[in-house]
Order: structure tokens, then C-alpha cells, then sequence
């Protein structure tokens, strides 16, 4: 068989084969395409996990469907999320999501609940709900005459409110209420002689008990405080107040009056009037007394400096003129003391999660989410295990009771899915209705607390469930603590109040947590001005984060917008002619240059690939950046509506002067350096290639490896490397570890390092071998001279590489401008927004926001400030000589 025939032979049998494979994948789908599958997110459910007999039940009825986990690509921490935006505007997202109602709900990627529901203003039989005069009657909720579903006034009002937006239902509970409270060992407790039945009445008290279970032996806090910020709000609504608050106006008097944001009871104080349907206002309310009261509880807890009363054994607060002093009073008692009898602070920051494997041996008293007492049974043993209410902020105020509720939705895709035919479209709703409220229906959650109670774990369970489900006998054996816990709650003695849900709460909370509550909490946190800190986030949330700014303040600035992007569309034009004509530039000779079409034939597909993969996405931003882009809904035009939104935003010229920050210190230190070390490499005697090979081998290396690697370096306690390192050298002259990442002096220069590290090597060797164009001749005529090394460098050495230089400066200038991938990696911006640069704002802004119109607008910002620095680098690169070095 000749060469030309084994050829035909191979490609005819390849291309039978994959025939063959799409034949078979052809009969895979026809195999399969009777089976619907239904793709739910697995914090909703867990296919792997034992299925409730009523959802067993619903899946024999309806063989033809099945149900999968979805999952998109893993992004930990604040864009978690970012993959499911993603995955919806393509219109490939799951049937069921869980997240924060209200920001899927803006953007239209969640599917109203009505049709099975109901909705506001429509009885449950189809027809309009009229008043006495014929007009339809809204009042923002689903009453019971307007619902379809029995099991809709089953849930808690507050619930309900959650769930309903504008009048339509667009979420259901798909887990109990699961109460966050204040989990403690009662061996621990008792060991420090408190009695564990007899809770905390007020802040004070708690912060006496935290310092009571100070561990004097080992020198190490009892007391574990998570930094979330949905640990903070109970604590809040323990002070009288609320994350956020609801402002309404009376329609007969015209006062504005402020409820709590779960306020039911509607009702004018000094009127007596009923203002439920009255226009309501909401804000954020972080910054209130009451807010501050609760980070101050935050950092006396974490830095206020204490000492054990050498005769009463009680915790003793000192103020810093009493440690100067060296002494304090006490009801006349003067009281003497060392500086190392003072102790900073009595509680250590939760930041990972391994506080539960403590829990019970060094760890007293951790606030924490529990169903019931067996929740933690792999961590800790449930006999020893309490929980008590967050105490009030004095004796005035109730202790409160988180409940935490997760809501689950279904996905905007639903609407296109099921078959060819409406019918079959709707039947695929209703099943992935059907599925959604079972999961999360009581009935489910009851096979649970039967099969612990049949395990022997009665005690543990929440006493409420025990009643409803008819095991009496089992309540008397419930902990004394535990049984007082919860009648105190059904006697209403504990305020009940549940996660903030109105605006874009879980959004806020990322920030909350970042700018504020981490920041108290980390090493650094000693002097941290909170109270400035909480009064700017509460601003921000009020004009972006959580609430959007009133659209009577941005329409006095359109006339100014208008008139501001006509000039900076006029100087981008500029820019660009330039650029256009420096191409068009004839040049000198065309001697030998092909003119036909081959060559732009030869450059079609590279052309083409910039074009969609580069230009259309440029051009579909620029478009973006003047609408109100939605992932899942319309998209109308707002004109300049977004770019006013930006320059009346405070932290937009926070992010400008961070982003110059970076970009100088980025240039000081891992542009200038590649410089530095190729110097020193010229000059090495021996070993020149080890040591070229040694600067190398990161760039070998993953990028991302390399920044996880030095992550885990910059480790703010004691278990860092760095901090071990230093420890080790520096440790007798009283060193201390340094919080790298979460200190504003340091994290600068920590996250520019790992790309200097990373990168260093490979640029070095590029100005090596730009070195080895320098004439030998004029190093050996300043050697005669009597100039010295610094001489050289200064007047042979950088005039000869400079245009080298040059290029590398204006591409690392721009480069820098567009880099965040360290400051992701390490920071996420932080601490609070030390090191929010604009590449990570449009990144937040897009991904974990879902503002992509104003991330849009942000980059075209950007953009805009980078079409004059292309024009420099294309004007230089005009004038540059490219030759080969010699030897």
C-alpha cells in the first residue's frame, strides 16, 4: 500500500469513527430525551443525601423527570456567585437557586411564584380585588383571599415579607428556622464558676463572662466572635435598633416615623394611627447609636485592656492612664498592679472554620447557628452543649434570637424548558414547583426530628418540635438551660427577630464584614476609627449598596453630565485620530511588499477572532455602560445615568487615588527590580547560569500557585512563615507577628511582592541580553577615566538600554492599571478598601453587585484614561531600532 493510499485509508476510517461517536451521542439523546431533567443548586438539596418520602412520593408519579445537581465554576468568598450570574445570561442557569431574593429579583433571573401563589390585587379565583368604589385594592401582600396555595399563610408574616415583592411571590423557606444565638460549653462555664442556666443580662455581663473564662494558664481567650456580619445583626437588634429601619410618612400629618425593619405592628405612637399602607421609606441604620453601640461591644471585646482583682477574682476594666499609673480604685481600694498582670482584649477572632474542634476543650462560648443541640454532635458532645439568647444591651433591652432562614427560587430558564409545547413547558413549571415546595415543606423536615428522637437524641431537639409532633414524654429530659431558653422565648421574654432581608442585605454584609467588623477584629484593629467607618458605609449603602440614590438628586446633574462627555468624547477622538494616523503613515520603503489579497486573506481568521472575542464585547460595554443591564430582564437606556452615579460616589475617587497607589508602588518595586537584579547577574564571577536558573524557576511556576503560596506566607498570627521566620531571628529583641494582610501600612507592598517574586527572573533576562549591546569599549574608556560602578550605570549602562526601558515602563504602566489578580487572590480589596483598585471595583461591580452597567461604565473610565497612554507607547515604538545584539 503506497504512502498516498495509507493516507486516504486512515482519514476515511477516522471520519467513520466520528460518525460513529455522533451516532451513538444521537442515540444517547434519543434514549434520553423523554427524561427531563431538573437541575437544582446543591445548597437547596443534595441528590446524594436521604430524599423525604414526600418528594420519593412526587418521583414515582412522574418517572419521566429526575433531578440533578447543578454546579458552575467554584469561586470562593464574595463572588461566589459570580458563576451563577454567568450561567443565567446565557440562559443555561438551574431550575432552583438560593441567594438573596431581592438582588435576583432586580435582576430578572428568578421566575415569579404567582401562578401557583397568587399575587397582590387578584383573588385567589382569577378576578380583581375591587374596593366599594371599583379600584383594585394593593396592599403589598398576599392576603388570605388572594392566595392559591393553602400553605402560604401557614409561614410567618415576617417570612412572608421576605418572599413577596411589589405584591408577587418570588421565594419560598427551604429550611427551618435554624436560630443563631450564643452556643457555650457548660463544663467550661461551670469550671470558671458561672452558672449556665443563669444567662447574661446585658453587655456588661457578657463581657464579665468572656473574661471569666480566660484561660490565665496558657494566656489565651475562651471566648470565639465570628467576623460575618450576620453575626453582627442580632447583636444589633439586641441594642433596641436594626441593621435597617422603615421610614414612614403619614398621610394625615405629614411626620416621617421610624419602625424596625420587622416591625409588624404599625401603629403612630403619639397618633394612634395605622400606617401600614402608608409610603414607606427603607434605610440602613449601621451607623445609628444602636450600631455603634454593637462594634464598640465589638472592640472592647477585642482590645480593651483588663486585669483578675487579686482579692475577688473578678475581671477588672482599666482605662490607659490607670496602666500608666500602675494602679486603680475601687471603692477606695487601691489596687496595685504589673504591666504583665494586663490583659488585651478577651475574645480572639473566628476566621476560619476549625473553632468547633475546640469547642468544648479551650473554647468556652462561640456564637454560632444551631437547629438544635445535636447539630454539632461530630464536633462537640450535645450533653455539653448550650445555647443561650444574645443578651440585651442593658437591662432594658431583650435578649434576642436570631432566626436564620434560607430561600430558595426558581430560575428565570424555567420559562423556555419542558418541550416544544406550552403544555408541556407548564408541566415542567409545575414540577419544579412541586419540588421546590416539598423540599422545604414541614412534612421533610418532621422525618428528620422522628429519626433523631428514634436514635435516642430526644433531649437535644428543639422542645417546639417536640410538642408539635406529639413527644411530650420526651420535653422533662430536655437540659434545664435549654428548656429555659425556649420558654423564655415562647413567653415572648426573648425578642425574635430574623435575618435582614430588605434592599441588597446579603450584599451589604460582605461589605459590613470587610470594612468594619474584620478590620475591629485583626491584629491592626487596635485604633481603628469605627465610628467614621460605619457612618461612610451606612452612605454608601444608602446611595448604591443597599438602596439606590434618589433619582431627584441625579437629575440635577445630567445638564453638567452632558456637557462633560462632550468634551471627553471630543479629546478621545483626538487621541484616537492620532493613533489611526501613526498607522497610515507611509513607510520610507515598500520595496518587496506583496500587495494582493493573499495577505489579508492569510490574516482573516486572526482578524476575525479580535474582532468577536475583542471588539464586540468593547462596542456591547460601550452600549452596556448607558442602560440599566439586567441579566435576566430589559435592558432600558439611562442615558448618562450611571457615569453621574459614579462621580457622586465618595469611594470613586477612593478607588482612583488606590489605583495611582498601586500602579507607583507596583512600579518602584517589581518594575524596577528585574532592573536591578539583571545589573547584579552581569556582574556575578562565577556560577552565572545557576543563578540566572535559580531567578527563573518561579516563572516556571503557576501565577496563581505562586499568590496562594505566599497567602499562606502572609499569615497574620504566629503560624505564618514570615511571622515564624522573624519570630525565630528577631524574637529576643521583643518582636511581635505582624498582620501582614490586614495591617494598611504593609498590604501594599504585600500584594505587589508575589508578582515581583513570580516574574522578576524572566524580565531580568531580557535587559541581560539587552546589557550584552553595550560596547565593551566604553566601559574600558571610563575605566581609564577613573570612573567607579555608580558612574558606569548612570552614564553607559541606562542611556544604552533606555529605550528598552521605555517600552517595558509604558506596558507595565498600562498593565498595572488593568491588574487585580493578586489583590483577588489576597486582599479582595481589603482591608475595608485599602487596596480597591479600579480593576477590582469593575470586577465586584459585576460579578458580586450584578451592577454590570455600572462596571461597564467604570471601565469605559478606565478605558478612556488609557487611549492616551496607548498613544505614547505607539509613538515610542515608531522610534525604536530593533537589532540583535552582539556578543
Amino acid at each position: 500500500m503506497t504512502n498516498k493510499r495509507k493516507i486516504i485509508f486512515i482519514f476515511t476510517y477516522m471520519l467513520l469513527i466520528l460518525l460513529g461517536v455522533l451516532n451513538y451521542a444521537d442515540d444517547k439523546i434519543t434514549e434520553y430525551k423523554d427524561i427531563k431533567t431538573l437541575r437544582v443548586m446543591r445548597r437547596f438539596y443534595d441528590v446524594r443525601q436521604r430524599q423525604p418520602v414526600i418528594l420519593c412520593e412526587l418521583m414515582k408519579r412522574h418517572p419521566d423527570f429526575r433531578i440533578k445537581n447543578w454546579s458552575g465554576i467554584v469561586i470562593e468568598g464574595a463572588g461566589a456567585q459570580a458563576s451563577l450570574a454567568m450561567s443565567m445570561a446565557a440562559n443555561n442557569g438551574p431550575d432552583i437557586i438560593v441567594g438573596d431574593v431581592r438582588q435576583f429579583a432586580s435582576q430578572g433571573i428568578i421566575y415569579p411564584l404567582s401562578e401557583w401563589i397568587g399575587e397582590d390585587g387578584v383573588l385567589a379565583d382569577g378576578r380583581p380585588k375591587l374596593d366599594k368604589n371599583g379600584k383594585v385594592i394593593y396592599n403589598g401582600r398576599i392576603d388570605k383571599d388572594e392566595t392559591k396555595w393553602p400553605g402560604w399563610m401557614k409561614l410567618n408574616p415576617v417570612v412572608r415579607q421576605v418572599c413577596t415583592i411589589n405584591g408577587k411571590p418570588y421565594a419560598l423557606p427551604y429550611t427551618n428556622v435554624c436560630y443563631v444565638g450564643i452556643l457555650f460549653s457548660k463544663s467550661l462555664l461551670e469550671k470558671a464558676g458561672l452558672n449556665p442556666v443563669e444567662f447574661p443580662k446585658s453587655h456588661e455581663e457578657f463581657i464579665r463572662w468572656c473574661r471569666k473564662v480566660y484561660n490565665h494558664d496558657k494566656k489565651t481567650p475562651g471566648v470565639a466572635l465570628p467576623p460575618g456580619a450576620w453575626i453582627t445583626a442580632p447583636w444589633l437588634a439586641s441594642t433596641g435598633s436594626s441593621v435597617i429601619v422603615q421610614k414612614r410618612v403619614s398621610p394625615k400629618t405629614g411626620k416621617t416615623y421610624t419602625f424596625n425593619e420587622q416591625e409588624q405592628n404599625l401603629i403612630a405612637p403619639d397618633t394612634g394611627e395605622d400606617l401600614s399602607s402608608a409610603p414607606v421609606t427603607w434605610k440602613c441604620n449601621v451607623a445609628s447609636p444602636g450600631g455603634i453601640a454593637t462594634i464598640r461591644l465589638y472592640h472592647r471585646l477585642r482590645w480593651e485592656p483588663w486585669m483578675v482583682d487579686p482579692e475577688t477574682g473578678e475581671p477588672i476594666s482599666l482605662t490607659s492612664k490607670e496602666i500608666q499609673a500602675g494602679f486603680k480604685v475601687i471603692n477606695g481600694r487601691k489596687i496595685s498592679f504589673s504591666p504583665d498582670q494586663v490583659i488585651t482584649g478577651c475574645i480572639f477572632p473566628a476566621m476560619d472554620g476549625y473553632v468547633l474542634d475546640k469547642l468544648g476543650k479551650s473554647v468556652a462560648i462561640y456564637p454560632l447557628w444551631g437547629s438544635d443541640l445535636t447539630t454539632f454532635q461530630n464536633y462537640v458532645d450535645p450533653s455539653d452543649l448550650g445555647m443561650m439568647p444574645f443578651p440585651g444591651m442593658n437591662p432594658d433591652c431583650k435578649p434576642v434570637l436570631q432566626g436564620s432562614i434560607g430561600y430558595a427560587m426558581i430560575g428565570k430558564d424555567v420559562s423556555h424548558r419542558g418541550g416544544p409545547t406550552e403544555k408541556d413547558r407548564k408541566r415542567y413549571r409545575d414540577f419544579v414547583w412541586q419540588v421546590l415546595w416539598r423540599i422545604g415543606s414541614t412534612s421533610a423536615h418532621d422525618e428528620i426530628i422522628r429519626r433523631k428522637v428514634a436514635s435516642g437524641q430526644a433531649q437535644f431537639l428543639n422542645p417546639r418540635d417536640l410538642k408539635r409532633l406529639g413527644f411530650d414524654d420526651y420535653i422533662k429530659e430536655c437540659p434545664p438551660e435549654y428548656l429555659k431558653l425556649w420558654n423564655m422565648l415562647d413567653n415572648r421574654k426573648i425578642l425574635e427577630v430574623h435575618e435582614p432581608f430588605m434592599g441588597r442585605w446579603m450584599l451589604f454584609s460582605g461589605f459590613y464584614q470587610r470594612e468594619v467588623i474584620d478590620i475591629v477584629l485583626r491584629p491592626s484593629g487596635q485604633h481603628f476609627d469605627y465610628k467614621t467607618a460605619l457612618k461612610n458605609l451606612e452612605r454608601d449603602a444608602n446611595t448604591g449598596i443597599m438602596f439606590e440614590k434618589p433619582e431627584k438628586e441625579i437629575a440635577k446633574y445630567r445638564p453638567l453630565a452632558r456637557v462633560i462627555a462632550i468634551v471627553i468624547i471630543v479629546i478621545i477622538c483626538i487621541f484616537i485620530t492620532l493613533i489611526v494616523k501613526s498607522f497610515l503613515k507611509k513607510p520610507k520603503s515598500v520595496a518587496g511588499v506583496h500587495k494582493g489579497y493573499l495577505p489579508w486573506l492569510m490574516l482573516f481568521p486572526a482578524l476575525g477572532s479580535i474582532a468577536l472575542w475583542s471588539y464586540y464585547p468593547l462596542f456591547r460595554g460601550l452600549l452596556m455602560a448607558f442602560q440599566n443591564y439586567q441579566v435576566g430582564g430589559e435592558a432600558p437606556f439611562v442615558g448618562l445615568d450611571n457615569f453621574i452615579k459614579i462621580f457622586l460616589d465618595p469611594n470613586f475617587y477612593h478607588y482612583i487615588i488606590t489605583t495611582f497607589k498601586f500602579v507607583l508602588w507596583n512600579l518602584i518595586l517589581a518594575f524596577c527590580a528585574p532592573i536591578i537584579l539583571a545589573l547584579l547577574l552581569s556582574e556575578v564571577p562565577r556560577l552565572k547560569v545557576f543563578y540566572r536558573s535559580l531567578f527563573f524557576l518561579p516563572q516556571m511556576t503557576s501565577s496563581l500557585v505562586v499568590i496562594l503560596m505566599w497567602k499562606e506566607m502572609f499569615v497574620g498570627n504566629a503560624d505564618g512563615t514570615i511571622n515564624r521566620l522573624l519570630t525565630f531571628l528577631f524574637g529576643w529583641c521583643g518582636f511581635s507577628p505582624v498582620d501582614w494582610l490586614g495591617n494598611p501600612a504593609t498590604v501594599m507592598a504585600c500584594v505587589i511582592i508575589p508578582g515581583l517574586w513570580g516574574t522578576a527572573g524572566i524580565s531580568s533576562l531580557l535587559y541581560l541580553a539587552a546589557l550584552k549591546s553595550v560596547p565593551e569599549e566604553l566601559y574600558e574608556a571610563s575605566t581609564i577615566d577613573g570612573a567607579g560602578i555608580i558612574s558606569k550605570i548612570r552614564h553607559i549602562t541606562i542611556p544604552t538600554i533606555l529605550p528598552l526601558v521605555i517600552i517595558n515602563f509604558v506596558g507595565a504602566f498600562i498593565a498595572t492599571f488593568q491588574g487585580m489578580g493578586s489583590i483577588f487572590l489576597l486582599t479582595f480589596g481589603g482591608p475595608g478598601k485599602e487596596t480597591m483598585v479600579m480593576a477590582m471595583a469593575i470586577w465586584q461591580e459585576s460579578y458580586v453587585n450584578l451592577r454590570f452597567s455600572l462596571a461597564t461604565s467604570y471601565a469605559w473610565l478606565l478605558g478612556s484614561v488609557l487611549i492616551g497612554f496607548t498613544y505614547i507607547q505607539m509613538r515610542i515604538l515608531n522610534k525604536v531600532d530593533f537589532r540583535r545584539a552582539g556578543n
